[in-house]
């Protein structure tokens, strides 16, 4: 009976395991580097415009339109022509204690009413920016502005230009909105006369 020569199984075990660990070290780079940038997606959809940031926005709009169709001199607080108006939050020391102010408020009638709805207790405002529809110009100013926050400019970097639109969003404006709770959110606003 002849016998078997037996091979050697050990240098083949060593190159097969060289070649599943290099596959699994393939397969987990790659997830690593495809799941990344979704992980940065999510930090940016939960706080921008997320529903309730929306929902304030709005608030803020209706308000302003409505302290416009009262006093139309008060318009002035949306005609930014091409360029953008920045309207920031400070705090006030009053008999009942510190208050959140916003400049927007100083340009409206019910100044009270507005720092009110502006302040800690309700829509808790840090930066209003009244620009036009149309975000090109705004993109390349902001970027220089010293008087925005970093986190704002990186929303509006965020934002599209929406320079695909007709014409006829020349006419309109966008109210883009800093929480201090570090949502952000805009809306288009448009004062119809009459």
């Amino acid at each position: 009976m002849k016998k078997i020569k037996r091979i050697d199984t050990k240098g083949f075990i060593f190159i097969e395991t060289i070649i599943v660990a290099v596959f699994v070290i393939g397969i987990c780079t790659f997830l690593f580097a495809n799941f990344l940038p979704l992980f940065a997606e999510y930090e940016k959809a939960n706080n921008y415009d997320t529903v309730g940031a929306k929902y304030k926005v709005n608030e803020i709009r209706k308000y302003v339109l409505k302290e416009i169709n009262e006093d139309a001199s008060r318009r002035s607080v949306l005609s930014t022509g091409s360029d953008y108006i920045i309207y920031n939050s400070y705090e006030v020391t009053t008999d009942n204690g510190v208050e959140l102010h916003n400049e927007l408020c100083d340009n409206l009638k019910a100044v009270n009413y507005c720092n009110t709805l502006l302040g800690y207790d309700y829509l808790n405002v840090k930066e209003i920016i009244i620009a036009p529809f149309k975000l090109g110009s705004l993109k390349r100013n902001i970027k220089t502005d010293n008087n925005v926050s970093r986190a704002l400019k990186e929303y509006i970097d965020y934002l599209p230009k929406y320079d695909n639109y007709s014409v006829r969003y020349n006419n309109y404006n966008r109210l883009i909105v800093a929480f201090r709770n570090g949502e952000f959110a805009n809306i288009e606003v448009r004062y119809e006369v009459g």
